[in-house]
């Protein structure tokens, strides 16, 4: 990940810079750095708007759901997980779901799943910028 990330910023390689940054700050989710995953995802999300990149959004919303999780807002990981319009179904995503619903009780988090399900790309990434600006849980 960090020769995809090196080499991505060398050659100017946008789409490559974005994944590599979501794959390095899941990582740092689960290493407990969330500090330094906050900002390699925050810098993933950005350079994926800029160049308008929707492909991976799935991708990046479990990203940042893990991250709202081990910072202790399981309703907003619960929102962003629902934000890929389908659970998680395989390997560490589901284990990330079972343990949100677990954290937040299977009716609490059913409803922010739907909610997230609903949501436009616009809104769920308005959720994150909202809970990046105030360190807080986006209205």
């Amino acid at each position: 990940m960090h020769a995809a990330h090196d080499l991505s910023d060398r050659f100017g390689y946008t789409w490559l810079a974005a994944w590599s940054r979501v794959q390095l700050g899941t990582l740092d989710v689960a290493g407990g750095q969330l500090a330094e995953a906050r900002a390699l995802l925050d810098e993933a999300l950005d350079l994926s708007l800029a160049i308008h990149i929707n492909r991976n959004m799935a991708l990046r919303l479990v990203a940042f759901a893990r991250l709202a999780f081990a910072e202790g807002d399981p309703e907003l990981a619960a929102l962003l997980a629902g934000g890929g319009r389908r659970p998680p179904a395989a390997g560490s995503a589901a284990d990330l779901v079972a343990q949100v619903r677990q954290a937040q009780g299977a009716v609490r988090y059913d409803e922010a799943f739907a909610a997230g399900s609903r949501l436009s790309q616009r809104e769920a990434v308005a959720a994150i910028r909202g809970r990046r600006r105030t360190g807080t849980r986006a209205p």
